[in-house]
Parts: structure tokens; C-alpha cells; sequence
């Protein structure tokens, strides 16, 4: 599995297969906010969860890539990138997700989430690694504007109380975008992508590790209730949605993988309608329209 460059075009036999992938991917990482949702319904700990989440990732990723020929000790010069990696990649973003599905709405997180890319790119501005591109800046604009509209108008939320946990909510696209500058910049050549994504998890899991001992660990085994399930159910699925990541990337390259953000907050939409019985206001599917068109002209500029 090589790593694709990023003007990678897939050939034309190998864009069903790459299709198929990517809609896994999106009811995959779609549904993952829903079991946080569920998990939190049952007070499970965010920290803790995230701990088994990875103590159940990493080695599997890791194993993945020594049958591949990567020998894990090969990549402990890598430590220091696997730790920021994992932090900003996972660690933040997923324990926030937890945390804050206690008070959001699973489809309005995965609504807010498709905006990773567009702050990605304002990152990629303020550090001169993208050019200024008027129809990039557009999409930021259409980014911004679906923003406003979940937190301005006071019949956006069902609840007017759940605005600090919807900015809260922001720091995840924020923190997958800045994972996105710092892996773009630092990432090791000529490692397997599986073999660091295994690396980023176990970094994800070390420093999360001391604090899952200070507030308590949980070890959902045997399943005592539906939050542990969706715990396993996360711990098995993060692995499955790595791989056909990685897989997406090879296939058809990232500007064609980009396009996954829409998939997966339609499907955490779906998610939050059928567990929850989710309802979403005339505002927020007006953001959800907005941040789609802004996504849509930051992908087609990249073309």
C-alpha cells in the first residue's frame, strides 16, 4: 500500500471499488458519533473511553503492519511525531466528542465536523503553505456563514443553554485541521501509512493514559449495558475505519477522499435520527447547505 501523491488520480477500474470504500467509511465514522452519544447517556467517562478505544486500535494497527513488514521498534524515531499526531488527530477530538455528546445533538456534531477542511485551509493560509484562491476563500465565507447560523439565531438549537457545548463542539474540526497542517508537514517518508496510523493511536493512547488512571479506567467486559457496547463497537469499527482510509487514499488519492466529509455528516445525521430521534431546526439544515457549499468549492479548487 503506497502512499498516494497529491496529484494521485485513480484509474478508472479502481473508482467503484474506492466508491464503496468511502460510503463505509462515512456510515463508519458517522455512526462513531452516535455510540459517543450513547456512551454518554450511560456517564461513560470520556478519557476512559478513548483509552480503550486506542489500547484496542493501536495494537491492532500495529500487528497489521509487522504482517505487512514494518517492524513497530522501526518506528520509535518517529515517537515525538506519533505523540503530537495522536493528540491532535485523536486524543482531543474524539475525548471532546464524548464529552459534548452529553449536551449536542449527534447530528449537529456531525454537521459542525464537515468543517475541518475549510478551517484546515485558513491554517494552511496563516502558515504560507496555500496560495489565496478566490474560489477557496468563498468557501470559507459559505463555512463561516453556516456557522453563524447554529449559534446566532435562538431557534437554532432546541435548547438555547447548549451554545457553550456547540463551541466546544468547533474545537474538533479545529483540531482535526491542525493535525492536518502538522501530519502534512512533519509526516516520515517512506514509513507505511498503516504502520503510523498504529503509531498515532498508541501515541494517542500514552498520553491519555495517566489521566484515564487519575479519573478511573473502563473496561467494558463482560457488557454490563448499551454504553459499553457502543464502546466496543467504537473500538472495533476505529480500526476498520483506518484501514479504508488508507485504502481510499491509495485508490483514488485526497482530493477525491475529501469529499467523505459529506458522507459522514449525512450519516451522522441518519444515526442521530434513528437512535435518537433527532429533529433539527430549519437553521441548522440551512448551515448543513452552507458548510456543504463551502466544502464543495474548497475540494473543486484543489482539482
Amino acid at each position: 500500500m503506497s502512499n498516494p501523491s497529491p496529484n494521485h488520480a485513480s484509474p478508472p477500474q479502481q473508482l467503484p471499488l474506492a466508491i464503496g470504500y468511502m460510503m463505509i467509511m462515512g456510515a463508519i465514522w458517522g455512526l462513531q458519533i452516535s455510540l459517543a452519544k450513547i456512551g454518554s447517556q450511560h456517564q461513560v467517562d470520556p478519557v476512559a473511553w478513548m483509552v480503550f478505544v486506542n489500547a484496542v486500535g493501536a495494537p491492532a494497527l500495529l500487528l497489521i503492519a509487522a504482517l505487512r513488514g514494518t517492524n513497530p521498534l522501526s518506528l520509535l524515531p518517529h515517537t515525538r511525531y506519533a505523540l503530537i499526531a495522536g493528540v491532535t488527530a485523536i486524543a482531543i477530538p474524539n475525548t471532546l466528542v464524548v464529552l459534548v455528546m452529553a449536551h449536542v445533538p449527534a447530528g449537529l456534531a456531525a454537521v459542525l465536523n464537515t468543517l475541518s477542511p475549510l478551517i484546515t485551509y485558513a491554517l494552511a493560509l496563516a502558515f504560507r503553505m496555500a496560495p489565496l484562491q478566490g474560489l477557496r476563500i468563498a468557501g470559507l465565507g459559505f463555512g463561516v456563514a453556516g456557522t453563524l447560523m447554529v449559534l446566532l439565531p435562538r431557534a437554532s438549537l432546541p435548547d438555547p443553554s447548549m451554545t457553550p457545548w456547540v463551541v466546544a463542539c468547533l474545537l474538533v474540526p479545529f483540531s482535526y485541521a491542525v493535525s492536518n497542517i502538522y501530519i502534512a508537514r512533519q509526516r516520515p517518508s517512506a514509513v507505511d501509512s498503516i504502520a503510523l496510523a498504529g503509531a498515532m493511536q498508541a501515541g494517542s493512547l500514552i498520553c491519555l493514559l495517566p489521566f484515564g488512571l487519575l479519573r478511573g479506567l473502563h473496561l467494558p467486559l463482560p457488557p454490563a449495558h448499551a454504553g459499553d457496547w457502543a464502546m466496543i463497537a467504537h473500538a472495533s469499527l476505529s480500526s476498520v475505519g483506518a484501514l479504508l482510509f488508507f485504502e481510499v487514499m491509495r485508490l483514488a488519492g485526497p482530493v477525491f477522499f475529501s469529499q467523505t466529509g459529506f458522507l459522514v455528516t449525512l450519516w451522522g445525521v441518519f444515526w442521530g435520527w434513528l437512535f435518537f430521534g433527532e429533529a433539527h431546526s430549519v437553521w441548522v439544515w440551512g448551515a448543513m447547505i452552507s458548510i456543504f457549499a463551502g466544502l464543495s468549492l474548497v475540494t473543486r479548487a484543489s482539482r
